[in-house]
């Protein structure tokens, strides 16, 4: 376990679970000191976890994950230390939540359609969190309902299955994520946008597991690189030791800071846990905010 974990979400991103008194019973359980809070285009859970984190003796660093572009690529930026009383975040949050109400069911007629599934929208209303229906939600319920037992597409998702370690999100990178059947873009802040915004109200930017968005892509990632922002979160549930090792060298290479993020969410990742940060053997080398 470390005693850093700059990338945790709360019950305001609609693909998680926890309140912010229950994200801090947690790190406070694995020896976490010091935590970011980073829900999607969200800031609202920030002000409520830093003052139970001050009481618990942890340090809550302002946070957000931003969705954006950068050269066509969509990827996730993290931005710490930021003014989370601008009012651009409030701003922000409903430029991305008036779009995902209609694009998260458009994305799930694209699925079904492209699959030949009859899956009915009537089905999911209940699990949909305020109308918004992730991914991640949609490949629960088909592994959880027996009358798709027979979709054997679903079964490396299914236990004991190469992608079962979490199926929920795997789904999500497998028929939702960018150039697959579920994809739907959008309309993106681009990254220029939104460097200028994190600076703007006293943040950092960084770029979050670029393994995720950027995997086989380096020439743009570097350009990214060279664009504003100040680090790479190198240290990422997402990356393999050998990514791990390649985004470090990036990361020394372009003189960026690094950083280290469980992007702990709850049961879409059942394996994820608050502070488990892989392949981090010398928490010096992260950058303290």
């Amino acid at each position: 376990m470390s005693t850093l974990d700059y990338h945790i979400h709360t019950i305001v991103s609609t693909d998680a679970d926890y309140t912010p008194a229950e994200i801090i019973r947690m790190a406070k359980e694995n020896g976490v000191k010091t935590l970011a809070i980073t829900d999607h285009n969200n800031v609202a859970s920030v002000a409520e976890a830093a003052s139970l984190g001050e009481a618990e003796g942890i340090r809550v660093i302002p946070g957000i994950e931003i969705d954006c572009d950068f050269e066509g690529v969509g990827f996730h930026m993290t931005a710490y230390g930021i003014d989370i009383t601008d009012p651009r975040y409030d701003e922000l949050f409903h430029y991305y939540y008036d779009q995902s109400v209609e694009n998260t069911w458009k994305a799930k007629h694209q699925f079904c359609e492209a699959m030949g599934l009859d899956l009915p929208d009537e089905l999911l209303k209940d699990v949909a969190k305020d109308n918004i229906l992730v991914p991640e939600d949609i490949g629960a319920y088909l592994l959880s309902h027996k009358e798709y037992d027979d979709l054997h597409w679903l079964d490396p998702y299914r236990e004991g299955g190469s992608r079962s370690d979490n199926p929920n999100v795997n789904f999500f990178w497998d028929f939702f994520s960018q150039g697959k059947p579920g994809y739907t873009a959008g309309s993106k802040k681009t990254a220029a946008e939104i460097i200028d915004l994190i600076h703007a109200t006293g943040g950092e930017a960084v770029v979050a597991h670029p393994g995720a968005n950027f995997k086989g892509k380096d020439e743009i990632l570097e350009r990214l690189l060279d664009s504003g922002v100040q680090g790479m979160e190198v240290y990422s549930s997402y990356h393999s030791e050998e990514q791990t090792r390649h985004y470090r060298q990036l990361a020394l290479d372009h003189g960026l800071w690094m950083t280290c993020g469980s992007d702990f969410h709850g049961h879409h990742k059942p394996s994820i846990q608050i502070g488990r940060i892989p392949f981090l053997e010398n928490e010096a080398e992260i950058h303290r905010f």
